[in-house]
């Protein structure tokens, strides 16, 4: 009796799980971005007509390290895997951070999503004690850059 107590235990269990995934959804979908603002509040740049190109890049950074003082003369949306990054822009044109009064300041950890800053000069960073791993996919017209770095004159 015990035996077929446990067996009807065991197949109720079982019972209740193919019930819970029969009622589930089979493809969940889940926006994590909607904006025409880069994290600056920036408006974004509209579209230029010829053809549009998307580019899906993947990014690590290791603890304490940053990316180059750097530009996006083209829309792009990142989204944060792993870490935490922290990300600076300047409002000086010439990529000058010096001036706090000028430059903004973002933190964005795992899950979270954000527009790329447009013809702003920034830079990301890895402030954490893990590595920072996110996607950026960014939209252009073909053969368009996605990304410009500063280049500092060396006197």
């Amino acid at each position: 009796m015990k035996y077929f107590k446990n067996l009807a235990a065991i197949f109720s269990v079982f019972f209740l799980l193919y019930i819970q995934s029969a009622l589930a959804e089979p493809v969940e979908i889940k926006q994590i971005l909607q904006s025409s603002q880069g994290w600056t509040g920036a408006e974004l740049p509209g579209f230029n007509s010829g053809q549009t190109e998307l580019r899906v890049v993947t990014f690590k950074i290791v603890p304490a390290a940053k990316t180059s003082i750097h530009v996006h003369p083209v829309n792009g949306a990142g989204y944060v895997l792993s870490g935490e990054l922290t990300m600076y822009a300047t409002e000086d044109t010439q990529g000058d951070f010096t001036d706090p009064k000028k430059v903004k300041k973002i933190v964005l950890k795992a899950g979270e999503a954000w527009n790329e800053a447009v013809d702003t000069w920034h830079y990301g960073e890895n402030n954490g004690d893990q590595d920072v791993n996110f996607i950026v996919v960014f939209s252009a017209t073909k053969g368009t850059p996605s990304t410009l770095s500063l280049q500092k004159n060396k006197n």
